[in-house]
């Protein structure tokens, strides 16, 4: 196999022209001459026999589609390469980079406090970013790029999303303390169709916590509708209805929740064009080994 005609030097002018969108501010910040760089993309567009970018008066130079998606792997390598030649890959308290972690929000106060507290003490030169939503924010920010990766659940998955498997996380219906059903080993959406319904009501979420008594032909009765786990939890709590949930925080009570609905699973999700860094997949062990030790499952 032939290698490739161009320099990591032409691809960092590349990736600089593409964020600046401009030559001059590109070239400035690479503290090389502008004709240098137009001259790097030239080449790029030549060898690659395609157009890069747009030449627009107003705007500057606008990536191409296939302009971004080569920007994309140009800087996950540019990144590999630098982690290449620092000669520090034996030891994770040497690695640099920033990683953009996004968590549900249903469990995120039990995996992002331990996470950062883990990274500090292993990854102290690396930099973690992190952001806590519903599982449609996350999606979102995956596919434009806002985050490296997302633990979340895998339904619903657009293309283009790839998920690492975690663990399963069947449905649990959250019931209030002392209801008789938390005696049984497992409870039916059919058992569950007169008990008052505290609905989780944020996007995704929604449909797929409805669709659990879809699935099997019962209407349930839904008795509030709340945005937050605190919310939900509360009314539980106090005796307002039951839930359903993956995720059971502590000090919780619930039941196995028997349904046709497949169950899904807890996954670590990334874009298809990412390229795991170092410091990412160090972050991404940590994560599955404080996600291993969730308790899916109150009592």
């Amino acid at each position: 196999m032939r290698a490739p005609d161009f320099s990591l030097r032409q691809l960092s002018y590349f990736v600089a022209v593409a964020r600046h969108q401009s030559l001059q501010k590109a070239a400035d910040s690479l503290h090389v001459s502008a004709p240098a760089v137009s001259a790097a993309i030239a080449h790029l567009e030549e060898v690659l026999g395609v157009q890069l970018f747009l030449r627009r008066h107003a705007r500057g130079l606008v990536l191409t589609d296939v302009g971004s998606a080569f920007a994309v792997e140009c800087r996950n390598l540019l990144l590999q390469s630098w982690e290449l030649g620092s000669g520090r890959l034996a030891d994770t308290r040497h690695v640099q980079g920033q990683v953009h972690l996004a968590c549900l929000f249903s469990f995120a106060p039990y995996v992002l406090p331990p996470l950062m507290r883990m990274a500090a003490e292993n990854l102290p030169k690396a930099r973690l970013h992190w952001n806590e939503g519903h599982h449609e924010y996350l999606l979102e920010g995956l596919q434009t790029g806002a985050f490296d990766l997302a633990l979340t659940y895998d339904f619903e998955i657009p293309s283009g999303i790839e998920c690492i498997v975690i663990r399963p996380a069947p449905l649990q219906a959250v019931l209030p303390p002392g209801h008789p059903f938390l005696r049984r080993l497992h409870v039916s959406v059919r058992d569950l169709a007169t008990e008052p319904l505290i609905l989780l009501d944020t996007p995704r979420t929604r449909n797929y916590m409805l669709s659990a008594f879809s699935a099997d032909g019962v209407a349930p009765r839904i008795a509030h509708r709340v945005n937050t786990m605190t919310m939900l939890l509360g009314l539980v709590n106090n005796g307002q209805g039951f839930s359903l949930l993956n995720f059971c925080p502590p000090n919780t009570h619930s039941v196995e929740l028997k349904s046709s609905l497949r169950a899904p699973n807890l996954v670590l999700a990334h874009s298809h064009s990412y390229r795991f860094t170092r410091a990412s997949t160090s972050i991404s062990e940590m994560v599955t080994t404080i996600a291993e030790h969730l308790a899916f499952r109150a009592d």
